[in-house]
């Protein structure tokens, strides 16, 4: 007759205990191991099934199932002025209605965190900056997707981020469905993309770069708005166009005319160049902005006013016209951006003759 042994029961009972929970450990473990990816904190989300097809990884949903993708909106090849299209698409993969709210500018929906292969995270672009720490409400729509339906939309990388230089990049993306800024309900993150950068072929001749007075090399520097429309004025003043173009936004104000928007616009990187290029020579040539190109021979600031991001410059200017002097009143608009104020546009004033 066997006798049943309660120290070897409780033996048992210890190892299979022991057994649950080195299992739960490695389980735990694991999941840690799937969910980090490199250069990006634990997000709050779990990974999901369904790989993108730029990106190896899969993408990332939330708990009821909803996905946020990000792809390349046209895959092109991208310099760093390039203009970097991105699809966005919020995926409801779950069994009940999604609501969320979608600012009309979608800056205040949508963050984009890109990475260098050394994971330094790339500075948050000038215009994001004056965007977030403008003070004007926000617009929004109350949006609701069905399970199975989803949302997309194209947003530029560019207006989120600097993009510095060459090279390639991590970027992930993160919704805000309560608007940024918001943690409750909490971000949803998407997958990562690739992006390549390549060194722009259309930087300036290095003949552009050299000063005329010094001969040595051409550099915007930090100075204030008022230092900056003086030094702009005084090399047109002496014929020095390549310091004259130093400080001038070229595209904003060969875009300033909603006829030349539209067709620069539609064109491909090249074609955009080619536009800037044709421009910088017409204002050399005052074939196009004359007011802008023409040498005055007095200035005088009035007034200069700005904001971190923003500034504008008043400058009486005084100009000969055969037998007449003719006096203007200019305000310029300047734009900061990495440190350096660039003007983006003026007007002009008549204020009779002398």
């Amino acid at each position: 007759m066997r006798t049943k042994s309660a120290f070897g029961f409780d033996r048992r009972k210890s190892a299979l205990a022991a057994f649950a929970i080195l299992y739960s450990v490695t389980c735990a473990f694991a999941a840690l191991a799937q969910v980090s990816a490199p250069g990006f904190p634990n997000p709050a989300p779990v990974l999901a099934t369904g790989a993108d097809s730029a990106a190896p990884n899969a993408t990332t949903a939330d708990s009821s199932g909803v996905r946020l993708e990000i792809r390349f909106f046209d895959k092109r090849i991208y310099f760093p002025e390039s203009e970097i299209p991105i699809k966005v698409t919020i995926a409801n993969g779950g069994d009940s209605t999604y609501r969320f709210r979608l600012a009309d500018d979608k800056l205040y929906s949508l963050t984009f965190d890109v990475r260098t292969p050394t994971n330094r995270r790339l500075d948050s672009s000038d215009s994001y900056k004056l965007a977030l720490g403008d003070s004007r409400p926000v617009l929004y729509r109350e949006l609701a997707i069905k399970p199975g339906e989803e949302y997309s939309f194209v947003e530029r990388l560019e207006r989120y981020v600097h993009i510095d230089g060459p090279g390639s990049y991590t970027v992930r993306s993160s919704f805000y469905p309560a608007l940024v800024g918001s943690d409750t309900p909490p971000a949803v993150l998407s997958n990562v993309l690739l992006l390549s950068v390549r060194p722009s072929p259309g930087l300036p001749p290095a003949l552009d770069m050299i000063s005329q007075e010094t001969g040595e090399a051409l550099k915007a520097e930090a100075l204030p708005p008022d230092e900056v429309v003086k030094r702009t004025i005084m090399a047109r003043q002496k014929g020095l166009w390549n310091q004259f173009f130093l400080y001038l936004d070229l595209q904003a104000l060969l875009t300033r005319n909603e006829d030349q928007r539209i067709i620069y616009e539609r064109q491909s990187d090249e074609g955009r160049r080619r536009m800037l290029a044709r421009f910088k020579d017409e204002l050399e040539s005052n074939v196009v902005d004359k007011d802008i190109s023409v040498q005055p021979y007095y200035f005088e600031i009035l007034e200069t006013k700005y904001s971190p991001y923003k500034g504008t410059v008043r400058v009486l200017e005084k100009f000969q016209d055969r037998q007449l002097r003719l006096v203007k009143e200019y305000t310029y608009q300047l734009e900061r951006r990495d440190g350096v104020w660039y003007i983006v546009g003026y007007t002009v004033l008549n204020k009779g003759a002398e």
